[in-house]
């Protein structure tokens, strides 16, 4: 395997200040609290020695440090061989940080191991890891937690790409001293794929000094992104006086308007503050303008519900949105009324009529030889114009005179698609009943039924199912309709799946059938359904885990109940060995321990590492959960893959308290 590349982990790299502690549950000391001081005062050798020490011990967080240290060659030159056995131990001793580190190094390799990041994934994951975004590679991507330091200071990153993702967090954060260092001529106008750079980040963040940083390093006050979103749309519309301020004091154009027309004062009202919006007003925004669907910003706050913004934007003379009328004056063209800007420019006469609430216009076009296929300027087919904003009768007349089913809009969708996912269960059935296939378009972006699953909508998901839909249809993670109904408690959408034959046992692509997903979720009814309909509870999924497991993790007693009920193995191991007792000690639910305990769970299980839970729960520093284990009689006796007893880890964390419990000293 090729060498990783370190941007795969730009989030466990520093920037800003080191927080000073993290609290255990106990509010004991930090064993790495010197350590940290010496990362802050950029003492790297000694740094690095006292966490070879603590790592040699067993310590999780000292293993993960180190390993950074190493991916990034802090103290030496970069060694990622190394890097990756200590992210390895790191995670078999409990650092959810490692576990996804592992992961986000295998995705990110050349060429890239998918599979081993799946499995880093989900280990990451049963040790609660939770994840926001995704990362370039498709992984999710970790922020920090509130109070989780960065590891490196801003003038120790190297790497170029890390350089500048950690500018857009410091710029995100209001991270001032990392700016200092960061915001250098060739990286403060540096964007992502998206066009977006550090000076919209902060926008949006409203990090008025951040900002005006970013400014006096160069930034372009007016750049905007691949949407035309500029950093003064951004910081009106979340609602930042002081942001706007440090903007409009860079002479940033107040009437700029995006892709879509929509301007600086639209964002504003969208954002329903008053004293934005009037600071906008002084400094020159007109109410005139409307956006490419006609809306004014007095629109914005109308929908918005902001009453007395939108009171200020009339006494300025904002007007309401204001749509052509269609005139019937002549039989063979739509006549539009000459006054404002015209909602449907440059669409056909057909595609006008197909939007109306008679059909009778788009017959008489159709009979003096208007095209059925047509599209508007934007690519929207005629028939898919009738799907969203017609009749079923319109729809009924394009099919009969020939519109073509399987024309796609830009984004691929077929007009049957469009009508699932916009909950136009009237539409979807006239197009069933002239014959239109209830699976859409091959190529659709995802199957009508799974997309109407999605959106809950019930009436259409059934009619579908009549009309021979294939069941087992997927999107692109290959989840099925089965999985999302079951997912997001829709009880009759999940009923009328079962009783149609749908496969109570099909697997997304993770491995995770339907009752997985209800139990990760902690949807007992629909755990219950799936069991009567011979669901198993022990089909794991491609990391190992069980439905059981995933209860368990969700704190659903009673799902956990049901499945111990309908034979599922107390004691079922993931792929990396970890029972549902060692789980829920990793997640620190004391509640779930006591009640696997009492369905006589193997209290002394080790999992692929030699942990037991109790060596799980001290590493952790939960002493809740230990006294419930040691309650249990649970062996103080038992040794990891380290050699290490839960006290020698109580030990080398300073868990004076747990120690004490652990061996009476």
């Amino acid at each position: 395997m090729a060498p990783f590349r370190a941007w795969a982990l730009p989030v466990l790299l520093a920037i800003g200040p080191l927080a000073a502690q993290a609290a255990s549950a106990l509010h004991e000391p930090d064993p790495l609290e010197e350590v940290k001081a010496a990362i802050r005062l950029k003492n790297f050798s000694a740094a690095q020695g006292d966490l070879q020490r603590l790592a040699s011990a067993g310590n999780g967080e000292a293993q993960y440090l180190l390993a950074v240290f190493y991916l990034n060659g802090l103290d030496g030159p970069r060694d990622l061989p190394q890097a990756r056995a200590l992210l390895e131990q790191a995670a078999a001793h409990g650092s959810a940080r490692a576990a996804f580190s592992l992961a986000s190094l295998l995705a990110s390799a050349d060429p890239p191991d998918p599979q081993g990041a799946a499995r880093w994934l989900a280990r990451a994951r049963e040790l609660g890891f939770r994840a926001r975004g995704r990362t370039p590679s498709g992984t999710p991507a970790h922020s920090p937690e509130p109070g989780e330091a960065l590891l490196l200071p801003a003038s120790q990153i190297r790497d170029p790409q890390v350089k500048r993702e950690a500018l857009w967090l410091a710029a995100s954060q209001g991270d001032l001293s990392s700016l200092e260092v960061l915001a250098t001529p060739a990286l403060v106008n540096e964007c992502d794929e998206f066009g977006r750079g550090a000076l919209v980040r902060a926008a949006e963040a409203g990090q008025a000094p951040a900002l005006s940083l970013l400014l006096q390093r160069g930034a372009a006050i007016d750049a905007a992104d691949r949407h035309g979103m500029t950093a003064l749309m951004l910081a009106a519309r979340a609602g930042s006086p002081e942001a706007v301020e440090a903007l409009l004091a860079a002479h940033a154009n107040v009437n700029a308007s995006d892709a879509s027309g929509n301007t600086v004062l639209m964002h504003a009202a969208a954002g329903r503050s008053v004293q934005v919006v009037e600071r906008l007003l002084a400094a020159g925004s007109t109410v005139a303008p409307r956006n490419a669907q006609d809306w004014s910003a007095l629109d914005f706050a109308q929908v918005a519900g902001a009453n007395e913004l939108a009171l200020r934007l009339r006494e300025k003379g904002a007007l309401a949105l204001q749509r052509s009328a269609v005139r019937e004056s002549s039989l063979t063209s739509v006549q539009r009324a000459g006054q404002g800007r015209d909602l449907y420019s440059g669409w056909p006469d057909l595609a006008v009529a197909a939007a109306r609430p008679s059909p009778d216009l788009l017959q008489l076009l159709l009979a003096h030889g208007a095209d059925p296929n047509t599209a508007t300027a934007d690519g929207m087919p005629v028939l898919t114009v009738a799907a969203l904003a017609g009749t079923p009768e319109s729809v009924g007349v394009l099919l009969e005179r020939g519109a073509q089913a399987a024309l796609p809009d830009r984004s691929g969708a077929s007009p049957l698609l469009a009508a699932a996912r916009a909950g136009r269960d009237d539409i979807v059935t006239s197009m069933l009943s002239h014959g239109v296939s209830a699976d859409g378009r091959a190529e659709d972006p995802e199957p009508p039924l799974v997309a109407a699953a999605k959106a809950g909508h019930t009436h259409i998901v059934r009619a579908l199912i009549e009309a021979h839909a294939h069941l087992e249809a997927r999107d692109a993670h290959g989840l099925s309709a089965l999985m999302l109904a079951a997912e997001a408690d829709n009880a009759d959408e999940l009923r009328a799946l079962l009783d149609a034959g749908a496969a109570a046992e099909g697997i997304d692509k993770a491995g995770r059938t339907a009752l997985w997903h209800a139990a990760h979720a902690g949807r007992t009814r629909m755990v219950a359904l799936l069991l009567g309909h011979g669901a198993s509870p022990d089909h794991a999924d491609a990391a190992g885990e069980s439905p059981l497991a995933a209860a368990c993790a969700a704190g659903a007693a009673e799902s956990v109940d049901l499945m111990l009920a309908h034979g599922a193995h107390v004691d079922a191991r993931t792929a990396h060995g970890d029972t549902p007792l060692l789980l829920a000690a990793g997640a620190g639910d004391v509640g779930m321990v006591e009640h696997l305990l009492a369905k006589r769970a193997d209290k002394d299980a080790q999992n692929d590492y030699g942990d037991t839970a109790l060596i799980i729960a001290t590493r952790a520093g939960n002493k809740a959960v230990v006294a419930r284990l040691l309650e249990s009689g649970a062996s103080t006796r038992l040794r990891n893959r380290d050699r290490l007893t839960a006290a020698d880890i109580a030990a080398a964390r300073s868990f004076d308290a747990i120690a004490h419990a652990l061996t009476g000293v």
